[in-house]
Order: C-alpha cells, then sequence, then structure tokens
C-alpha cells in the first residue's frame, strides 16, 4: 500500500466509483460525505491526496479547502476539486484557496486517474525536491531505482561528484558556490534531455552530489557528454588570475598554504546488465567503490568516468 487518499463527496456513487477505479493493494480509501467529517478525517489520517467535491452538506468544499490551507497539519496535503459546474467562477475560487487541480462532473474516469497520477507525483517530488536546485532529492532517486528494480527494467546508475568543490568554497564564498552547484544541476538535465530518453531521471543527492538513472545504451554517452560539458563550463566560476594559473590556493586544517586544481567531475557507473541489482542499497554500494576507484586516481585536469565492469552472472561454459 503506497499511500491513502480521502473522496470527499455526498454522492455515493461516486465514492463507489472511485472505489473501483483506484488500485486497492496501491491506496487506502478513505471516504467523508460532509465537510466536517472530510476535515476531520484530513486531520487524523494525513492522506495523500484529498479529492474534494464542491457542494457537500454542512460545510461546502470551498470553506473545507479553506481550513485546509489554515491548518498546519493539512495544508500541503494535495486536493482535486470535483464539481458539477464548468463555470470560470468555481475554478478561480478554488485555486485561489489553494487547489492542485479542477474535475468538471460528469468526467471521464481515465481523465480523473490521470490527474490523480499527475497530482501525486508532483506533490512527492516537491517534498523530496532539494532546496537549492529543485530536482529530486534522495528519497526520490531511491524511488526511482526501486521502480526500475522492481519493473524489472535495465538501467543505468550514475553517481557524480565535483572534485574539490569545497576548495572552490572555501575561497569564492557559499553564494558562489551555490551558483556552481545550480549550473552543474542544469548540466545534467540539459545533458540527459538531448543524451538520453524521455524517461531518464536526474536527482540531486546533496551538497556537490548528483545521481542519474538512465538507459544501459546510452549511460556511457550521458556521462562522457556531462565530462566535456562540465570542463568547458568550470573554468568560468574562476577568476581570471585563477583560470591563468589554473589552481586556487587555501588554507588546509592545518594553516598551511595548499594548491587545488581547478574543479572537474567524477561519475562513477553502475548498471543492472552485469550485476544483480536487487535492492537500491546495493547500487549505492558498487557506485561508491567506484567513486573511490576514481578518487585514487589523484589530481586530474579533465573530469572523468568510469563504469562497473565486474560480473555477478556465472561464467559461460
Amino acid at each position: 500500500m503506497t499511500g491513502k487518499i480521502l473522496i470527499a463527496d455526498d454522492e455515493a456513487s461516486i465514492h463507489n466509483l472511485l472505489g473501483r477505479a483506484l488500485p486497492p493493494n496501491s491506496y487506502k480509501i478513505l471516504n467523508a460525505r460532509n465537510g466536517e467529517d472530510a476535515f476531520r478525517l484530513a486531520q487524523a489520517e494525513d492522506p495523500n491526496l484529498i479529492i474534494l467535491d464542491v457542494k457537500m452538506p454542512g460545510k461546502n468544499g470551498f470553506e473545507v479547502l479553506e481550513a485546509l490551507r489554515s491548518d498546519q497539519r493539512t495544508r500541503s496535503i494535495p486536493v482535486i476539486m470535483l464539481t458539477g459546474s464548468g463555470g470560470l467562477c468555481d475554478r478561480v475560487e478554488g485555486l485561489k484557496l489553494g487547489a492542485d487541480d479542477y474535475v468538471t462532473k460528469p468526467f471521464e474516469l481515465e481523465e480523473l486517474k490521470a490527474r490523480i497520477d499527475g497530482v501525486l507525483n508532483r506533490s512527492r517530488w516537491n517534498l523530496g525536491a532539494n532546496p537549492l536546485t529543485r530536482l529530486p532529492g534522495s528519497p526520490v532517486i531511491e524511488e526511482e531505482v526501486d521502480r526500475r528494480i522492481r519493473a524489472g527494467a535495465a538501467f543505468a546508475f550514475l553517481y557524480a561528484d565535483i572534485d574539490r568543490f569545497k576548495a572552490y568554497n572555501d575561497v569564492y564564498g557559499y553564494a558562489k558556490g551555490d551558483e556552481a552547484i545550480k549550473a552543474t544541476a542544469r548540466l545534467f538535465v540539459e545533458t540527459v534531455r538531448t543524451e538520453g530518453s524521455p524517461d531518464d531521471f536526474v536527482g540531486h543527492v546533496g551538497g556537490d552530489d548528483f545521481a542519474i538513472v538512465c538507459g544501459v545504451s546510452r549511460a556511457s554517452c550521458v556521462a562522457r557528454r556531462a565530462a566535456l560539458l562540465f570542463d568547458e563550463m568550470a573554468p568560468g566560476f574562476y577568476a581570471l588570475v585563477d583560470r591563468m594559473r589554473g589552481c586556487i590556493e587555501t588554507r588546509d586544517r592545518r594553516g598551511r598554504w595548499e594548491r587545488y586544481p581547478l574543479m572537474t567531475l567524477s561519475i562513477a557507473g553502475v548498471t543492472s546488465e552485469r550485476r544483480v541489482l536487487k535492492r537500491y542499497a546495493r547500487v549505492v554500494e558498487l557506485a561508491a567503490e567506484m567513486k573511490c576507484f576514481l578518487k585514487k586516481r589523484g589530481e586530474q585536469a579533465v573530469s572523468a568516468s568510469a563504469f562497473d565492469r565486474r560480473s555477478d552472472l556465472p561464467e559461460a561454459p
């Protein structure tokens, strides 16, 4: 069971229809026939989504929505409004109060299901997004990998971080460091858009660490392109004097002056082509091993990627 959906409507037919349409193994369905019960259940059950009819006995849908958005416990719960009126006034009123979507009765069931999936997906991404880059964070990255494992789909997992980012942050400050992180996030998104497929995924683990989940056949191209673009971009983060000498100077923890070459990327790759990947933790473990392998190469002037070529599969006789 992946979540709860609260259906608030005074029509029994709507409850029956949605109860049959939504997969019982995916959602626990909560039912309310009036506004007061809808608000009470929302507070008590913390549903992932509320489908809220505008016209109900007692509190109407607008009043319930206003109460939901005023309460700390319920203000972030996504709400889809149902209305028997196709008029603009109802839609504007609901959107002003904070509705996430609107469906007019009578509705096509497939359309409502698509809207439910869309609102739930946006909610998961927003709750798990990194506040700096707005890319999905660690919980959503894990969910994406688990989804592919459950589906039995072949995939590649790329773990990337920026070499010598801490030294850059120390010298240039957090504001410049944040700019570098955001530019790197945009670089990964653009690389996946041009070199990958629409189903590929970019996430921000945190700090200067990123994750990409993509198809096996395009993984090497994605990694190489990202490395090339970063090396073209990175000098622009530095002052001219640092670009000219190819390094920055800062004190280490013991107060001694150290030189650090310009930032580069290390991209560690793991694929399900040769590995039996049944758990997200195993994927991350293998990626961390490849990352350590890359770091052992010492200070390099260019970005690099490496893929795990070891195999869990039995050798052919």
